[in-house]
This record gives C-alpha cells, structure tokens and sequence, in this order.
C-alpha cells in the first residue's frame, strides 16, 4: 500500500458543525489547517440533522434569562454530572456563537414585527431561549460555514478515513488516513489534532443518526490513550418510528407536538403516562421520556414492532414540522394519521473525549469539540444544546489547537518511520485480507452484531447481566477482527468494504467504553437506566473516566464539584 506524507499545523478530523467552527477558528490564528472528512461536505455529519434549534441567552432574551440561569438549567438536567466550567464557557458564549453565525449569513426566524430573532421553548429551560430557521437550522449552519471555509481556502480531503493518531514518546504527530478513492494510506504530519467526529449512535439498531456516525472519534481517542468520560450517558430521542419499515428509525418531533397536546399511548389505547409519577408530560425531558417509555415496553405494553402510539388527535396538522411530514409521506406515513408507533431511539452521546475549557484532552495536542467531547451535558443533554456546544467549543478548539502548533512545530525531520507503522499495521492486517470463507466475517456482518449486542444489552434499560454479555463479546470481537474480517475485492480504490471494516473497528471500541462505563455505574441516573439498580445514589454523583490499556477498560471516577479528579 502506497504511503502519501502532508503536513500541516492543525488536522481537524470532521466536517460537521464543530470542525468547520475549528477550521476558521485556526486559521484566524495564522495556522494552516486541513479539514479531514470521510463523507462529502454539506452532504454528511451529524449537524444537518440538527432540525428547530440552537439554545442561547441573547441581548434580546426574555426578561429573567441570563447566562447564570442558562447555566442552572444544564446543571440541572446533567444530574450533578455535567462539569460546572465547561457548563459556564457554553452558557457564556452560546450567544456569541449565534452572532457569529449571523454575520456568515445565517436569518434565524423573527417575530412577527421583525424587530429581533424569535425564541421558542423547550422542556427544560426555564425560558424561551431557541433560535431556529424554520425546521433546518443545521442545514443552514453547515451551508455558511462550508462557503466560509472554501473563502478561507482551508483544503476539505473528502472520502479520507482517520485511521488512527500518530503518537510518539507521548506527543501527537498527525493522524494516518485511508483515502478512498486512490486506496492510498495518508500520513497527515501536525503537531495539533482537533477531533470533531460527531458521536456513535449507529452502534445501535434504532437510532436517529447519519451513517456516519460510528463512533470514529471514541475509537482513534481510546487506541491513543486519551480518556473518555460520561460514556454510558447515551440519549435516546424518545419518538422514533418503529413502523412502517420505510418509516424506522426517522424522528418524530415530540419535543414541538407534547407541548402542544400529543399524548403516549400503550398498545391498549391507554395513557400510561401519569402512573409513572414524574410529573406533566409536557414539561418532561427527553431522558424521562426514553424512561418511561422503555419500562413501559418492557412491561408488555408495547405494540408488535415493539413501540408506543404518539397520538396527534384533535391536533391540527399545520402546526406540525412539514418538513418532518412530507419526509414521513414520503416513506409511507399517511398524513393524515394521528397514532404514530414510535419508541426511544439512540440520539446523542453525553459522553466522549474528556475536555478542559480550553478543549484540550489528556493527551498534549489533541483538541475536541462537539458531540464526540464528553464532559459538558452530563447525564442528559437538554434539548437545543447541540448547536450550542458545536460551535462555541469548535471555536475554542480551533484557536487552542492553533496556539498549541504555532508553540510547538514538529521537528523538521518529520515523524519517527516506526511510530507510522505502529499505528499502520494492524490497519494494514485488516485491509489487506479478502474474504475466501464462509467463516470469514463481512463488515456487513460485524455491523448488524454490534448493533443488535448493543439495543439489546446496552439501550434505553440495562442490566449487569446483559452489560458484562456485551462488554464480552466486544472485547473478543476487537481481538478477532484482524484475524477473521474479509473484504469482497483486493483493490482499495472506492473499496466500500474497506471503510465500513475500518468504522466497525470503532463501533466495536466504542460500545465496549459505553459496556464498561455502564456496568460500573450501579445506580440510573439521567440516560443511564439500569433495572437491577433503579435508585439514583449519592455515590455516584460524580463522572467516570474510561481508558484503554492492555484491551482491559481502567475506570475512575471524577469530582465534578470542586473540578478535582480523583
């Protein structure tokens, strides 16, 4: 396999939100960086399915809001896990984000009168604090800073698959890639790396994510020996559809149509939701929501494709999303139903590399930002969050990662030959194996494993049994994945296969972190439900850290409240 060497002051690895915020943030700096992506941009990444809203304290925000009380409701919802400081940045800078967002162009929605952006409310804040364009705010960020990054002239390497960091003696060298379509194998030289990968939800049957999203960055942060923290907080959006087949696994917005009078139902036509005691459905945020309706399942009540009914009667289906409408019409959803079986589906990772403020991570050099960051939601991400933190800390680690390569450049001589094959050669073992047997595993297969492993022992409920189940079969998956994995074709030129083996190297790691986390924290809180712990307990008001060593997880756990970790 042919070796390509580029340099470069920063390699941000994503093309989403948070990676392009990264990229124009660096080069403001003076540094050169390089965007890697391995899809298209503005065709890829989670924040294009970012749908109503990006949260915010404006200086038109309602009387009362503040960044201090924006805080207390992220605080709130993270369940005492959230850390206070990164807390503060985002509540802090979220309303410079949205101005920043403004000047590259993007028109949020006003009032009626025209005169400011208007606010609407989601459960759990205690104001109106979102900004939308109409129902595709992500798609409109991703366009602005796409068009951004190309007037900067920042280089965008599509189709280019972050195989792992470079490290050598403890300092980050750049990230080797696979090119999909020359087949080549890419060493990317920097001496600061922002990872912007997104999350990890594909690791599951039922999710509302993009394909893309296999848990990259978890995986090259793990084999690098960065920590991660917060794994085992994994939101699931609590309406997703179930049925029609064409239908499973697209949104549906219950986050606009509770509010407005959308009721759960059981497969009886019971309103279920009321014996549960936590309160009005209304106001309930989507981690109640996920747990309710998942004990609501597991007592037998739900439908036959294993859902609930979000019921729409006497609503007036104007005020639903009609971008959500037509997309359901077209994959078979009459428009005029008012019972939709849905149930709670993988959404967003709480958890992901552990950050400072300034977004470095335990590893000197290596930045992150967005969802693939672990330490600002907590055991719950409040709905309209997302945005918030993609931009403000892909900001802030485009800026930091700059800094860092401007005070620290690589040795002229470039990177050790010996620390490039290290990382390369269990890539190497993998992609140069095709398949001759019927023993042999498909990418496809170890696909459909992991995702089946993990809505069944690791989803919306868990228990130690079905934990330890998962966290077995993972771990032997990764040992026999250089030995048993086959590609259809030998030429890695556009080698399909070769990708997809390469992201479930990543799945595998990636539900083997949310396993171990999960197993060790025996009590649920927020995201986290376990049915053989189901109290809340002080002992574990704190976060974990997980790191990889050796194939074994080393765990400890983190003082959130005076910022120590212990």
């Amino acid at each position: 396999m042919e070796m390509m060497r580029e340099r470069y002051d920063v390699v941000i690895v994503g093309s989403g939100g948070a990676g392009l915020r990264a990229a124009l943030a660096a080069t403001e700096l003076g540094a050169r960086p390089v965007l890697l992506t391995k899809g298209e941009p503005q065709r890829s990444g989670g924040t294009l399915s970012a749908h109503y809203s990006f949260c915010a304290v404006l200086p038109t925000a309602k009387p009362g809001d503040s960044p201090e009380v924006f805080a207390g409701d992220i605080l709130r919802s993270g369940e005492g896990i959230a850390d206070p400081r990164l807390v503060r940045v985002l509540a802090e800078r979220a309303g410079d984000a949205v101005a920043f967002a403004g000047r590259l162009g993007v028109a949020f929605d006003l009032e009626e009168d025209g005169s400011k952006p208007h606010l609407g409310w989601l459960a759990g804040h205690t104001f109106a604090r979102a900004v939308h364009v109409g129902n595709a705010v992500g798609r409109e960020m991703v366009r602005v800073l796409v068009k951004a990054v190309k007037q900067a002239r920042i280089p965008i390497h599509a189709f280019t698959h972050a195989i792992d960091l470079i490290v050598d003696d403890g300092v980050v060298h750049g990230v080797a890639a696979y090119h999909q379509p020359s087949g080549e194998l890419r060493m990317y030289e920097a001496p600061a790396v922002v990872v912007a990968t997104g999350g990890g939800s594909q690791i599951y049957e039922l999710n509302t994510n993009p394909f893309e999203a296999t848990g990259d960055g978890y995986g090259l942060a793990l084999r690098a020996g960065i920590e991660l923290t917060d794994m085992e907080f994994v939101q699931h959006y609590p309406s997703v559809m179930v049925s029609p087949p064409g239908a499973r696994g697209l949104m549906f917005n219950s986050g606009i149509l509770i509010p407005k009078g959308a009721r759960l139902l059981n497969r009886h036509g019971e309103d279920f939701w009321d014996r549960y005691g936590v309160g009005p459905l209304r106001e309930a945020t989507r981690d109640v929501m996920s747990r309710v309706m998942s004990r609501e399942i597991a007592a037998g009540n739900g439908t036959d494709a294993g859902g609930l009914y979000i019921s729409t009667r006497g609503m007036d289906p104007d005020e639903f999303p009609q971008m959500q409408q037509r997309l359901l019409e077209d994959v078979g959803v009459d428009r005029d139903a008012v019972d939709r079986e849905v149930a709670p589906g993988a959404h967003y990772f709480m958890g992901g590399l552990r950050i400072e403020p300034d977004a470095s991570t335990s590893l000197p050099g290596v930045f992150a930002a967005g969802e693939c960051s672990g330490g600002i939601h907590g055991a719950n991400r409040l709905a309209g969050n997302a945005l918030s933190e993609n931009q403000v800390f892909g900001a802030i680690a485009g800026r930091s990662a700059a800094a860092y390569a401007l005070r620290h450049p690589l040795p002229s001589s470039g990177t050790d030959g010996r620390a490039v094959e290290e990382a390369l050669e269990p890539v190497r073992r993998i992609l140069s194996r095709v398949s001759r047997g019927e023993s042999e595993l498909k990418p496809s297969e170890g696909w459909a494993e992991v995702q089946s492993l993990m809505q069944r022992d690791a989803g919306a409920t868990r228990t130690a049994e079905g934990l330890e189940r998962a966290l077995n079969r993972l771990s032997s998956l990764r040992e026999e994945l250089p030995e048993r994995l086959g590609l259809r074709e030998s030429s890695l030129v556009y080698n399909r296969d070769a990708g997809k083996a390469l992201e479930l190297r990543n799945m595998i790691d990636t539900g083997w972190s949310v396993a171990a986390s999960a197993l060790e924290r025996r009590e649920s809180r927020g995201a986290h439900v376990r049915l053989d712990a189901p109290e809340k307990s002080g002992e574990w008001a704190c976060s974990l850290a997980i790191r990889l060593s050796d194939g074994s997880a080393l765990i400890r756990k983190l003082a959130r409240e005076e910022g120590e970790r212990t």
